[in-house]
């Protein structure tokens, strides 16, 4: 694993270091010979940390008592420049009236590091003497997966306001001829994750914003970034409005990506503190597409995913249905008739309407606010439900959606005397009506926690599935106007409490969370760190049949999304297979018919099983995408380590031959494979050279139809 190094520094040192600031600390890249590993230094300042409070400590506490010292044998090169002269750091922001760039003429006051899984981050805390506020830089690096990350927080420690803060944003420089910007285009708004290309050196300039204050619809904040022999693969987690804008100077060669919060011009009031967004970054050289593609998803599978109990996120398979209509006894009904025929779910998923109105009355699943559950439906408070997942070991994921008040105000503070009314904002933006709570006010998001505690507690949930059907930007502008020099912090400081309610239930009960806003609207990296995008459109909530488009949408998402969920809704075999994906759930229009044809279920939740381990492997698209109905979609899962995984291939309804061949990818050619589908339309073996340059002939019986190919290599 990459190393920082801690040295000591003698007191002359120090002396030095603390009187002409940052510029005398040794961050000169040179190699050093291997040393012992060194624990870590505590009482790192955490995200949640809101203040940084004067307290008597000792000098060597506050001292700057290590220094950073790359490895060569694990550089990350761009990270390394960063980190070795912090004066050119791309941190940009202008106080007051002056504008600075960087960190020059600040000085250190700490700085500590952290062994992770696969990584080491760096919490530096800097500041300058004509800005009274600590910053505080936490800078990580993956050295396995070329990868790093950073975001700065700067925080009011003083007794008054401090001047304004504005244009805060990154700046950063990557230098190469030919730069190309790929990626995929955000959910909803027509565009439904649709592949683009941008030449800069055909038009230098390309921006995204996202206004909405949903930072994945319509947008996708994601880029590949290629330039030269190389390029950088991007990401930005902001949860919120943002921008990107890369400018191409060809003379220079050098494209300039600036990145930020939409809006930020505000003073930060004592204890306050506001942040930049995350931004992550996968450095690469010398790779083909499908390369580039991995090396993303490495990153995202290693290093962006959040482990359970140490582990990737497990893949499923299994059933859901609204809580809406529902009850305990009609539950269980559904439940038993899935295990007295032979199907055992992984995930039992409970969706909106398991809740009260202001008065405990039974609402329509869009009346939210209560956060109270139903106990005329379910008089045992979801418990049996919950008790029923833990006797099979499925998992239990129940759906919230705690931000929005959509009940009548009065009733709703009569039937909450501990709710105060000043932490309603206001009317946010989108199709639901209602009142948007605020999550950066510690109070109102205290009562939120501990209204989401009590339900998981009774419930005995093991998922929880966060949604979010509103816009929330109108309702942060409005109240941003009532306070003249406020210009964003309503939406940095909500920013902040909406990851801090996530991180204190992760903390608490170690749950798989499910990221969604009126589907595939939040997911950002700040996002996909804690959770995953399970429903990442509402698409086919109306157009639940539409094959053409999930096959479009999937095809284009496995590039970015290492993990997602797919649901059938009228099944056939065809229809099944087309929704294996890692977490998927593959249920009955209704558990209770009596012609339901459990044969073909378990024939899925057996295939599934047969491929679930693969998703985490490489993935190579087979075919282009294509916005044409007349098509084929093929792509591949393949573990190289094991020697094995399965390719897809789907003819869909209106392809013009039931024939067709594919070129098999990512397998050595000198090796000899194995390939056999389910349906015995494919059976033969051949050398990894003649499987990637003739490929496979797939003659399907009937259109649409998917075949599922494994792939085992002869050992």
């Amino acid at each position: 694993m990459r190393r920082f190094l801690l040295l000591t520094v003698t007191a002359g040192l120090l002396l030095l270091a603390l009187t002409i600031g940052l510029a005398s600390c040794d961050k000169t890249p040179d190699p050093t010979p291997d040393t012992p590993d060194t624990p870590a230094v505590t009482n790192q300042p955490t995200e949640e940390d809101t203040q940084v409070t004067d307290t008597d400590t000792t000098e060597e506490e506050t001292a700057p008592t290590e220094v950073f010292k790359p490895d060569p044998q694990r550089a990350v090169p761009k990270y390394d420049a960063l980190m070795s002269d912090l004066d050119t750091f791309p941190l940009t922001f202008t106080y007051g009236e002056t504008e600075y760039k960087g960190f020059a003429g600040f000085a250190l006051e700490s700085e500590t590091y952290e062994d992770l899984d696969r990584g080491v981050k760096s919490t530096l805390i800097l500041r300058h003497p004509e800005i009274p506020a600590a910053f505080r830089l936490e800078a990580t690096v993956y050295p396995q997966e070329s990868a790093y990350e950073y975001v700065v927080y700067i925080t009011n420690d003083g007794q008054e306001n401090t001047a304004i803060f504005s244009d805060l944003a990154f700046e950063i420089e990557f230098v190469g001829d030919k730069p190309l910007i790929s990626g995929i285009k955000g959910d909803a708004g027509g565009v439904n994750y649709t592949p683009y290309e941008h030449d800069l050196e055909k038009r230098a300039r390309y921006s995204d914003r996202s206004t909405s204050g949903r930072p994945s619809h319509g947008t996708f904040p994601y880029y590949n970034l290629s330039y030269g022999n190389g390029g950088t693969f991007i990401a930005i987690g902001w949860p919120g409005t943002w921008y990107a804008t890369y400018t191409y100077k060809k003379s220079a060669q050098t494209t300039t990506l600036s990145a930020g919060q939409e809006k930020v011009a505000t003073y930060i009031a004592p204890g306050e503190t506001l942040r930049t967004p995350l931004m992550g970054f996968v450095e690469y050289e010398n790779l083909t597409p499908d390369e580039q593609t991995n090396a993303w998803r490495h990153y995202y599978i290693h290093d962006v995913m959040r482990k359970i109990d140490g582990e990737l996120t497990p893949t499923y398979r299994g059933i859901g249905n609204m809580s809406a209509g529902m009850t305990t006894k009609k539950e269980l009904l559904m439940l038993k008739a899935y295990r007295a025929n032979g199907v055992t779910p992984d995930v039992i998923w409970m969706d909106a309407g398991w809740y009260t109105g202001a008065n405990g009355e039974s609402v329509p699943w869009t009346s939210t606010g209560s956060l109270e559950i139903d106990y005329n439906r379910f008089p045992d408070g979801l418990s049996d439900i919950g008790s029923y997942a833990k006797n099979t070991d499925a998992m239990y994921l129940l759906w919230f959606e705690p931000e929005n008040m959509r009940l009548d105000k009065n009733a709703f503070l009569a039937g909450q005397p501990d709710f105060k009314e000043e932490w309603l904002l206001g009317k946010p933006g989108g199709f639901l009506d209602g009142l948007l709570m605020d999550l950066g006010n510690p109070e109102c998001r205290e009562w939120i926690f501990n209204r989401i505690c009590k339900v998981i507690d009774q419930s005995g949930a093991t998922g929880y599935r966060q949604d979010f059907n509103n816009d929330p930007a109108p309702a942060w502008a409005e109240n941003d106007a009532k306070t003249e020099g406020r210009t964003g912090m309503t939406e940095n400081q909500y920013v902040q409490g909406y990851l801090a309610l996530w991180d204190a239930l992760i903390d608490k009960y170690g749950l798989f969370i499910d990221s969604c806003a009126s589907g595939g609207g939040r997911n950002d990296l700040e996002s996909m760190k804690r959770g995953v995008p399970l429903h990442y459109t509402d698409w086919f909530d109306g157009n639940n049949e539409d094959y053409d488009m999930k096959g479009k949408m999937t095809q284009a998402l496995f590039a970015w999304f290492p993990y997602f969920k797919n649901e059938s809704y009228q099944i056939s075999l065809y229809k099944l297979r087309m929704n294996y994906a890692p977490f998927c759930l593959l249920k009955l229009p209704s558990a209770l018919n009596k012609d339901n044809d459990w044969a073909l279920m378990r024939q899925a939740y057996a295939e599934y099983d047969t491929i679930r381990d693969y998703f985490y492997g490489d993935f190579y698209a087979l075919t282009e995408w294509t916005s044409n109905s007349n098509r084929w979609d093929a792509r591949m899962f393949f573990v190289p380590e094991e020697g094995e995984g399965y390719a897809f291939i789907a003819c869909q309804q209106n392809a013009s031959s039931k024939t067709n061949t594919v070129k098999l990818k990512g397998l050595d050619p000198d090796k000899q494979y194995t390939l056999k589908d389910f349906d015995g339309l494919v059976d033969l073996t051949a050398d990894g050279k003649t499987l990637m340059e003739q490929g496979i002939t797939v003659t399907v019986p009937e259109q649409p139809y998917a075949v599922i190919v494994l792939i085992q290599e002869v050992k």
